[in-house]
């Protein structure tokens, strides 16, 4: 008893002491203002009628006006970099937008009856951000203002989300899902939609009218090439709630070209006017469409910049994509490392799909992702019951702190029990397109299904070299002109990935 009293004043003092800390930074208005000096019309500290930036020298004259040249300058600045911050703010809607008419573009989907099936898996060829080489996906294109209410329906085992055009998290499949890993019927409704709604469904009310559904499965379940694409006949229908089923097409993807990337150049401001002249006013923010208004992109309104404006957003984009890959590639984010001691960084910093972290939206972390990943689940970002959902690690550097050359061979211990229930794997990407890294490998991989070499303890080691060093089976290809970085996925991590008591050695450069 005295020892619980003890802990309660002792908790009782720090919680005091922290609470005058914070009340110290916590000023009333009248506290603020009478602990300053009094100040009269002598005190104001006007801006300097002449202002070196880095856009060139700034001059006002009668005690502010900006001069012809000044007002130019100025406006090519702001423009500038609102464009810049657009790109950078809306980069997950034009990821989204890039894979949906990419999937009709490409692969020849024609409605959300389609399904397209990575059959045979993923290999380099198409650009995707972070497409794996080791799942069977399935991916879904829905059009709600097309179609209206949509049912999807879902086997046994599957698991995936929908995210909205926004590149939100709308729903799960599967085991993190409502239908808890045993499928069943999803119905979809469009933003607003005030009919009436069956019983029978798991009911999805979506905040957009274009969504992107991605369902994977493991090949021990729905198996490859041709027997996959049955499965997926056989389990997976779309089709709208008012016409009942209607026959799709199932596509075989795999091995097939592909460009999923969102643009990296001025197109990109054509593609946000698309998304706001079609989706609900409430996509964004009014913030936000404040900043699109600025720069010509109003709902309802015609979008037709000129030259000059033009020239600003190619140039907008660039700066983004500039900005984002130093944001992904050298994060100065505490966080963004896994362990204190190793290179290996998270794509998920903060531990939240919605990169929410102490009652802010860290922007830096959803920059990061969204550049460099796709999809967009709880599942993936939180902290799961053991041997459930995966688990990511990256990294860019070698135990130097080096980035990862094409030119160099690098070898990557992973100790005994690697802490994945289901399976692990190891796969390369490029760092321009973040999509796997294109070589005469087709799966730019290793991973446990592919009865990988495993030495004499239990732990395996992995091989990076433009040429396959001798005798090491564990192998993966790289190009002599590019950068490359490896991404270790856990399928089912186990506690001792958790709780960090395992941990992959860093990558080291072969002499």
């Amino acid at each position: 008893m005295k020892l619980l009293t003890a802990m309660a004043v002792s908790g009782l003092l720090v919680a005091g002491l922290i609470g005058l800390a914070y009340a110290d930074q916590e000023k009333t208005i009248f506290e603020l203002g009478a602990a300053q000096k009094k100040q009269t019309s002598k005190d104001f500290k006007p801006a300097p009628a002449t202002l070196k930036t880095n856009f060139g020298t700034l001059k006002f004259t009668g005690g502010g006006y900006p001069t012809k040249e000044t007002t130019q300058k100025v406006y090519d600045e702001m423009d500038l970099q609102r464009a810049t911050q657009a790109y950078l703010d809306f980069y997950p809607a034009l990821s989204l937008q890039a894979m949906l008419q990419g999937q009709v573009r490409d692969y020849g989907v024609r409605n959300s009856s389609d399904v397209l099936v990575f059959a045979d898996r993923m290999n380099a060829e198409p650009l995707w951000l972070t497409g794996n080489t080791d799942s069977i996906y399935a991916l879904l294109v829905l059009d709600l203002k097309k179609d209206g209410p949509t049912v999807v329906e879902i086997p046994p085992g599957v698991m995936g989300p929908i995210d909205d055009a926004y590149f939100r998290f709308v729903v799960d499949f599967g085991a993190t899902g409502p239908d808890k890993g045993k499928g069943g019927k999803y119905l979809v409704l469009p933003p607003g939609y005030e009919g009436t709604v069956p019983d029978g469904y798991f009911v999805v009310k979506a905040p957009t009218y274009r969504l992107w559904p991605m369902m994977r499965a493991n090949a021990e379940l729905v198996g490859t090439g041709d027997k996959a694409l049955e499965f997926y006949r056989q389990h997976i229908k779309v089709y709208p709630l008012a016409t009942g089923p209607r026959e799709g097409r199932y596509i075989n993807a795999s091995g097939m070209a592909g460009n999923q990337l969102a643009p990296e150049d001025g197109t990109a401001f054509d593609w946000l006017n698309e998304i706001v002249q079609y989706e609900p006013a409430d996509i964004f923010n009014k913030e936000q469409l404040g900043r699109l208004a600025s720069l010509g992109i109003e709902k309802g309104k015609s979008f037709k910049p000129d030259a000059r404006m033009q020239r600003i957003f190619d140039q907008g984009a660039k700066q983004g994509v500039a900005m984002a890959r130093t944001i992904a590639y050298t994060s100065r984010d505490p966080e963004a490392k896994v362990y204190p001691d190793r290179e290996w960084e998270t794509l998920f910093i903060g531990g939240s799909a919605e990169f929410e972290r102490n009652g802010f939206r860290n922007i830096d972390a959803r920059t990061l992702y969204h550049f460099t990943a796709v999809v967009i689940t709880p599942a993936m970002a939180a902290k799961l019951p053991e041997g459930v959902g995966s688990q990511y690690l990256v990294t860019y550097r070698d135990s130097d702190g080096n980035f990862l050359e094409g030119d160099k061979g690098y070898r990557l211990h992973l100790p005994p029990n690697v802490p994945a229930k289901a399976f692990w794997s190891v796969t390369v990407y490029d760092p321009s397109t973040r999509s796997q890294l294109q070589t005469d490998q087709p799966f730019p991989s290793v991973n446990s299904q592919s009865n990988p070499e495993i030495n004499a303890d239990g732990s395996v080691d992995v091989y990076f070299s433009a040429k396959r060093p001798e005798g090491k089976k564990n192998w993966v290809q790289i190009d002599p002109g590019k950068g490359w970085y490896p991404m270790i996925r856990f399928y089912g991590p186990l506690k001792a990935f958790t709780d960090k008591t395992w941990k992959p050695d860093d990558i080291v450069l072969v002499k």
